[in-house]
């Protein structure tokens, strides 16, 4: 067994270096296939990832809404009548708002769950920034400064200014680095903010953060809790959600689902929330993926060629070979030899430049500019060993799949009718 491999394998050898220059050129066809393959999905995976990790870093894991949930009845038995008679009262009302009162008590019981280790109550309301002659519509949140920061990593993206001047200034705003450009605003800045109940009020300007996320910070803004519920027109007791962080990722789902249970109130998870922008990525690079596949394909044909042009320079030397007593399944194994020699060579040269090049592409300053989605300072890479593997695999298959029409024909050649040409 191993003297025929050798056989083979010695055979198929000096078919490909007969022909070094389209030996040469295929290999190189093969290569920029399996290194666009890998550049490709290191750059995919880099960009979803960066993503993920930019929502993660300024956005709670789970956020409580304002809103009960449907179908959260309590059977409420009425001691003064027989037992078997009890009313049904529900917990939702048509015309109830979208808040959650008392906050603090729903607070409480979030903070008592033991994979919770941030709580965050909130108020989001709609309102429209001022400065002299300049006005933006936007996004105000009000928080408690001190619990923010436990859920979200807001201090860590503080520009100028500080998330700690936010908690001593009552009337302070903090601006998304967008929303105070396009205001003209600078710290320490006064300006106006009307909000959704016509109530305008005069705030400072302590500080601005960028998050990388252009929708955020050219249209957010935070200020005090008690600013927000001031401007909303709510109570002291009144919020519009509860952002919560968990110890891990991995038990963000169950425990969304015990706080949903223990408080009736409706939560979303990050993976909910921003499920849109995610898929769309995903998909965008399943896009490009599948146009990459064709540069293996185009390599394959290439293959084919080479192969084909052997077979019919080498039919005497195939003749001479059966005469002798090479079978035709050895003469088909050549063959395939010689295409997986040229998928295998191909896809570990490309393997190694795909990761040279990803890395140098990770390495390099860039700029996504002012209307970018997504704002960065490099090119996100993330380079997995299943994208190896699979570049690897796949290179072969293509390679196998076309050698084999070539081998078959090869392996069908009749010596005598050869010989006698």
């Amino acid at each position: 067994m191993i003297e025929w491999l050798r056989f083979i394998f010695s055979i198929a050898s000096r078919h490909l270096l007969g022909k070094k220059k389209q030996t040469l050129l295929v290999i190189t066809g093969v290569t920029i296939g399996s290194m666009v393959m890998i550049v490709t999905l290191a750059l995919g995976e880099g960009i979803v990832q960066d993503i993920q990790d930019k929502i993660i870093e300024i956005s709670p894991y789970i956020v409580v809404k304002g809103e009960k949930e449907i179908g959260k009845e309590h059977l409420l038995f009425d001691t003064l009548k027989p037992a078997t008679s009890y009313s049904i009262h529900s917990r939702i009302r048509p015309d109830e708002k979208k808040e959650i009162k008392p906050y603090m008590e729903i607070v409480s019981i979030i903070d008592s769950i033991p994979m919770v280790d941030g709580v965050s109550p909130f108020v989001l309301t709609k309102g429209v920034m001022r400065l002299r002659t300049v006005s933006k519509q936007g996004i105000i949140k009000g928080i408690v400064p001190a619990r923010e920061s436990s859920i979200a990593h807001l201090e860590k993206n503080i520009v100028t200014g500080s998330l700690n001047e936010l908690n001593f200034t009552k009337d302070g705003i903090l601006l998304g680095s967008g929303m105070a450009k396009k205001l003209k605003a600078t710290y320490h800045d006064i300006i106006s903010i009307t909000g959704e109940s016509g109530k305008m009020l005069s705030v400072r300007v302590v500080g601005t953060f960028a998050s990388g996320f252009s929708a955020v910070d050219d249209n957010n803004a935070f200020v005090n809790l008690s600013l927000a519920q001031l401007l909303n027109g709510i109570s002291e007791n009144v919020v519009t959600g509860i952002g919560v962080h968990t110890r891990e990722l991995d038990v963000v789902n169950s425990t969304s689902v015990m706080i949903r249970r223990l408080t009736g109130y409706k939560t979303e998870t990050w993976e909910e929330t921003n499920e849109n922008v995610i898929t769309l990525f995903k998909r965008n690079n399943g896009i490009t993926l599948f146009l990459v596949l064709f540069v293996f394909i185009v390599s394959g044909f290439g293959i084919a060629n080479v192969l084909i042009t052997i077979v019919l320079q080498k039919q005497p030397d195939i003749a001479i070979m059966k005469s002798i007593g090479v079978s035709g399944k050895s003469i088909q194994m050549i063959f395939l030899t010689e295409g997986l020699l040229l998928g295998i060579i191909g896809a570990a040269v490309g393997a190694l430049a795909g990761y040279l090049v990803a890395n140098l592409i990770g390495s390099l300053p860039v700029s996504y500019g002012e209307n970018a989605v997504v704002r960065s300072d490099h090119i996100a890479i993330v380079q997995r060993s299943y994208f190896f593997i699979l570049t690897t695999v796949f290179s072969v298959l293509i390679s196998a799949i076309s050698a084999y029409g070539p081998a078959r024909r090869a392996a069908r050649l009749k010596p005598v009718e050869i010989l006698k040409a």
